[in-house]
C-alpha cells in the first residue's frame, strides 16, 4: 500500500469510528462506550455542539466532526509540497472568528461549526501529509 493510501485509509478509519459509535449504542453498548471514551480526551461532546445520527450522538461536537472530515476531504489532494502558509491562516480565520466570538458574544450554530471544521480540516491536512511525506523524510 502506498503512503497516500494509508494515510487516508488511517483517516478514514478515524471518520468510520466517528459515524459508527452511535450506532453502536444498541448493538454493542461496551463498543460505544469505549469509543466515547476514547475520543473524551480530544472533544468536550457537549450534547448542544454535536449532531445526532439514529438518536444517539457523534462522539466528537460539529466542529470536530468537520475538522476529522475535512482532513478526510483533503486527504485527497494533499501533496508532498505543502501551499503557502496563507492557504492555513485564510482557512483558520472563520474558525476562529466563530469559536471566538461564541465565548463572549453569541451562541454559534452547528452547521457553521460543522463547515468552519471542514474548511480547517480540510487545509490543515495538507501541511500534515506534507510533513509526513516530504521528498526530505522519504
Amino acid at each position: 500500500m502506498k503512503s497516500r493510501s494509508k494515510f487516508v485509509a488511517a483517516i478514514g478509519v478515524w471518520c468510520l469510528l466517528i459515524v459508527l459509535t452511535p450506532l453502536l449504542v444498541e448493538r454493542a453498548p461496551l463498543g460505544s462506550v469505549f469509543l466515547y471514551l476514547f475520543f473524551s480526551p480530544i472533544c468536550h461532546q457537549i450534547p448542544e455542539r454535536s449532531f445526532f445520527f439514529f438518536g444517539h450522538q457523534l462522539p466528537v461536537c460539529a466542529r470536530c466532526t468537520g475538522i476529522y472530515f475535512g482532513a478526510l476531504l483533503g486527504s485527497f489532494f494533499a501533496q508532498k509540497k505543502a501551499p503557502p502558509r496563507l492557504f492555513l491562516i485564510a482557512a483558520l480565520i472563520p474558525l476562529v472568528l466563530d469559536g471566538g466570538t461564541q465565548l463572549f458574544f453569541r451562541e454559534s450554530i452547528n452547521v457553521l461549526r460543522l463547515g468552519t471544521g471542514l474548511l480547517a480540516g480540510f487545509a490543515a491536512i495538507f501541511y500534515v501529509y506534507a510533513g509526513l511525506f516530504n521528498s526530505e523524510n522519504e
